[in-house]
């Protein structure tokens, strides 16, 4: 094993590590205001993808593609929250959790129904090359991945520790009741919550179209159950938790399957990481024991 095919292994874990902290983080967020698995936000994903496929064919512009796939995909984030979600919090959690299957599945037949059952290709050229340095390559749009989950995450940090919005979205986090009571809007910070999450997973969803050059209906199923197995992992709802786990089984991911002959695909590394995680340390990475 060459130096250079060792870093070629290191960048494609970290592209793979930051795919999977973008659809984790959202899930810790919502998990961490509502405590509900939003198993809907596989849906949501997916459609973060075919809408920046569309924008993408509309306009030519990938960046047009992302701006526009963000937005729209918020607001359905917002609007889950809204329509489903509020109006059943009070009830016990199963119930939260069931219509968030209800929702899953629903989408997953509407994006069969409005694009049909088969890949569409998401060919972007700019992307489709590869970068050497040091002796090594990488494609390119692993660097993109990369670049865009350090500034999104950048850009996310800075919103929920220096705004007003991000205040109450950590104080909701916190203690719903409590913020009731210092004045601050509760719906409002949830529902920045789930447009938050929802526009970051589109930014994933999008990366992951273009790196395997497809979209398809049950591309968000996989990396869903993976993202609800890394807020587990993380710490049920830390967000630092659950990035952490998400670069940890990127590489483990990548390097096992690589260098190793486990008999185990990728879906069972990750499971098999949350099994044994569990056992050893039930309350997550960055979780409290109760």
């Amino acid at each position: 094993m060459s130096w250079a095919t060792l870093g070629q292994q290191f960048v494609n874990a970290l592209a793979l590590g930051s795919v999977y902290a973008m659809i984790a983080v959202g899930l810790a967020m919502i998990y961490g205001v509502l405590r509900i698995l939003h198993i809907a936000h596989a849906g949501v994903y997916t459609a973060g993808a075919y809408l920046g496929l569309y924008f993408f064919h509309l306009t030519g512009s990938f960046f047009v593609a992302l701006a526009g796939s963000m937005l729209l995909t918020g607001l359905i984030g917002a609007l889950i929250e809204r329509v489903v979600y509020r109006p059943i919090i009070p009830k016990p959690r199963i119930v939260a959790l069931i219509a968030s299957i209800g929702i899953f599945i629903c989408l997953s037949d509407l994006f069969r129904i409005l694009a049909g059952p088969y890949q569409l290709a998401f060919d972007y050229p700019a992307l489709a090359g590869e970068i050497r340095f040091l002796g090594m390559s990488a494609p390119s749009v692993d660097f993109a991945i990369i670049a865009g989950t350090a500034m999104t995450f950048g850009g996310l940090w800075l919103l929920v520790q220096k705004t007003r919005i991000g205040f109450g979205i950590r104080a909701v986090a916190q203690d719903i009741e409590a913020a009731k009571m210092m004045g601050i809007d509760v719906d409002r910070s949830i529902q920045a919550v789930f447009f938050l999450s929802s526009a970051v997973a589109a930014f994933g969803a999008i990366m992951v179209g273009v790196l395997y050059n497809a979209v398809y209906p049950s591309m968000g199923d996989m990396i869903g159950y993976k993202g609800l197995a890394l807020i587990v992992i993380g710490g049920f709802g830390n967000m630092m938790g659950a990035v952490i786990a998400a670069f940890v089984l990127g590489f483990a991911e990548t390097f096992v399957t690589t260098y190793s002959d486990v008999p185990l695909s990728r879906e069972g590394i990750a499971m098999f990481m949350l099994v044994l995680l569990v056992m050893i340390r039930p309350q997550g990475l960055m979780g409290k024991r109760a």
